[in-house]
């Protein structure tokens, strides 16, 4: 319980890193070269602007252009660009917004805007200034932050309560493979009663899991459920183990049920890894991080802030299965030996 106060408390308060979440110029995001000004209108994330004056660029590799005037208010800057392509430069050009001060550190918004030739920019000479990022790379934010990921936003918490569920679950399924195979050497049903108590724990842990990854996906796909490898896996394999609860309740005979439940643990255990692990990384495309073509947490949205509580939630929900699984494995006990003594 102390760990897992410790990392949903801090998981849920500390916030999220100031970022630019969105970039227009008058609602376009694609724009024309030329003499006149252009308006960006820049929204920004958890940021205290009115305290600060950035500086403002848009870059894309040689091409860099430097914000003439910036205005501000809280989360919201608006910076005003003369765009004027070259002769030597690219008819067509997607630039990165980029914006730094001593309070937001570095901020950078990818494929910002669309700058396109217009026919009347026909000067020789291009305005554009050096490269100004070099002597700025030291400059970062300072305190204790979650990072910012584009689309997840303040979702990311959510880390916190789904992922660790799955931890579990493989964890307390692991544990309730090896005592049914322990109970098919050893014949004893007190084996059998501890694999019974942490699959049970396992498929609850199973359940919360889908209930917050379905939450999780509504605010981030805007779909309760797709068809996904990684999802329909954790689906067939959610079942097979309900199916597993539903065999346990239909048989009477307590060493029979022992032993088909025994066996079907063994045989469904590796089935479940190949179905929510090895077969979604094989798939050419998949919507969830860590499957087919995507990203894994670990490489994109992890940061050592973020280990500082995901590792002690996992542990924390981890060993609350546990206990309740050990509750249950001491009431079945108690209900075997009164059926044995009687």
């Amino acid at each position: 319980m102390v760990l897992l106060a410790y990392a949903l408390f801090f998981g849920l308060y500390i916030p999220l890193k100031p970022a630019i979440s969105g970039v227009d110029a008058d609602g376009k995001m694609k724009v024309r070269s030329g003499d006149s000004v252009i308006r960006l209108h820049i929204q920004g994330y958890n940021t205290f602007f009115q305290k600060v004056k950035p500086e403002v660029v848009l870059k894309k590799d040689s091409v860099c252009f430097l914000a003439d005037r910036v205005y501000t208010d809280s989360q919201n800057l608006y910076a005003d660009f003369v765009l004027q392509l070259g002769a030597n430069a690219p008819d067509h050009v997607l630039l990165n917004l980029i914006t730094w001060d001593s309070l937001h550190g570095f901020m950078e918004f990818d494929n910002a805007l669309a700058l396109e030739r217009a026919e009347s920019d026909t000067s020789a000479s291009r305005r554009v200034v050096a490269n100004p990022l070099n002597s700025h790379k030291d400059v970062v934010f300072k305190g204790l932050i979650f990072p910012y990921r584009s689309i997840l936003e303040e979702t990311i918490r959510n880390l916190l309560f789904h992922v660790p569920q799955w931890f579990s679950m493989i964890i307390l399924l692991l544990v309730a493979a090896i005592y049914s195979a322990w109970y098919l050497r050893s014949g004893n049903l007190e084996h059998d009663a501890v694999a019974s108590g942490f699959t049970s724990m396992a498929v609850l842990a199973g359940v919360l899991g889908t209930l917050t990854g379905s939450a999780w996906a509504r605010a981030t796909w805007d779909a309760w459920w797709t068809s996904d490898p990684k999802l329909n896996g954790v689906a067939v394999g959610l079942a097979m183990y309900i199916a597993y609860l539903i065999l346990r309740a239909s048989l009477d005979d307590r060493h029979n049920r022992a032993r088909l439940a025994a066996v079907y643990n063994l045989f469904v255990f590796p089935v479940f890894i190949a179905l929510i692990i090895v077969m979604p990384r094989l798939s050419a495309v998949s919507l969830h991080p860590g499957s087919g073509d995507t990203v894994n947490f670990r490489q994109y949205d992890m940061d050592n802030t973020l280990r500082m509580f995901f590792y002690p939630a996992v542990a924390g929900w981890t060993l609350l299965y546990v206990w309740m699984a050990s509750l249950s494995i001491r009431l079945n006990k108690i209900n075997l030996k009164k059926a044995l003594n009687s």
